[in-house]
């Protein structure tokens, strides 16, 4: 189900986004973002809540929260922030290429990205916090992987330190050419693309469990609850930053390390259990997406959702 939007969503983005190759006015960063909350929103009974605030800031375009609310020392969490950029087309006599017009934003340039990773730092409303970019590619930008470099796809996310250590203040037009950034491209697909797993068996079943006629009796679609464990979400994440960091910034220092935390927030706790309260919307500044599991480390479940994780693609 995610899988299967983590993959063909990038595609509609790069056709969507290409509609407007050649008008004065572009699809913004908003417009991606809102779809992407949009396809999003009909899979809460899969575990995944999205909310939007009522005045949304500048800064940051998303929140992403993955909790396993039934670990131990008052559950778990990881949560991301991610700030989105679009790909523009300079049209040359030479050639044309693809760039992110505004990566080095901010007065002085290059402000934003150090913005973003110092606000990340300060742990945000008392939650640690991992800073990322999700770039957005139309589709003439779109390009496959080829060997260890992977593909450009409609949607891409690269860690935020990696912008910063590349932009330093300000970058030139190499740097903000999307082919200077593919080798660090991650899919969408390493956020969303977990197992699946069945809620143990209830008697009696659910009340929301989908019926099904077998034969002479019945069955029952008990519920489904994705194996986006926190933990699991932030192994994938650090290996992939080892990787991105040992081809490009072997030099730099190593950001803090991408861990889960224990103790869920009184007002995340609200927003899982379908509880908010007008004042924890009115705190909300962005749109934010919490991916739910049921699962935790001692379920059996978890040992394999581990393995299938180690499983997927490398890069480099």
């Amino acid at each position: 189900m995610l899988c299967e939007l983590a993959h063909n969503f990038p595609r509609l983005i790069a056709n969507l986004l290409e509609r407007d190759r050649h008008l004065k006015r572009n699809f913004r960063e908003e417009t991606v973002t809102d779809l992407l909350m949009a396809s999003l929103v009909g899979l809460e009974s899969f575990g995944i809540q999205v909310n939007l605030p009522d005045e949304p800031t500048t800064g940051g375009d998303m929140d992403w929260i993955y909790a396993a609310p039934l670990e131990i020392k008052g559950g778990q969490y990881l949560r991301l922030i991610l700030q989105a950029k679009r790909a523009q087309c300079a049209e040359r006599k030479k050639g044309n290429y693809w760039f992110y017009q505004h990566l080095d934003h901010g007065v002085p340039a290059g402000q934003q990205v150090k913005t973003l990773i110092q606000y990340a730092a300060t742990s945000p409303d008392g939650m640690p916090t991992l800073p990322l970019y999700m770039f957005y590619h139309p589709a003439s930008a779109l390009r496959p992987a080829v060997g260890s470099k992977p593909a450009v796809e409609g949607i891409n996310i690269v860690f935020a330190s990696t912008v910063a250590n590349i932009v330093k203040g300000r970058c030139g037009l190499k740097e903000k050419r999307v082919a200077y950034w593919q080798d660090n491209f991650l899919p969408l697909s390493d956020l969303l693309c977990w197992p699946v797993i069945v809620e143990p068996a209830a008697m009696p079943p659910p009340s929301n469990a989908t019926e099904f006629l077998l034969g002479p009796g019945t069955g029952f679609l008990y519920p489904l609850s994705g194996a986006f464990h926190p933990d699991l979400v932030a192994r994938r994440l650090q290996g992939r930053r080892d990787q991105s960091r040992a081809r490009i910034a072997p030099d730099e220092p190593e950001p803090p390390p991408i861990v889960p935390t224990d103790g869920i927030p009184d007002d995340i706790r609200r927003a899982i259990d379908g509880k908010m309260t007008g004042e924890d919307r009115e705190r909300l500044k962005r749109p934010r997406v919490i991916f739910t599991t049921r699962m935790t480390r001692d379920s059996p479940s978890f040992l394999t959702a581990a393995k299938a994780r180690r499983s997927g693609p490398r890069l480099g």
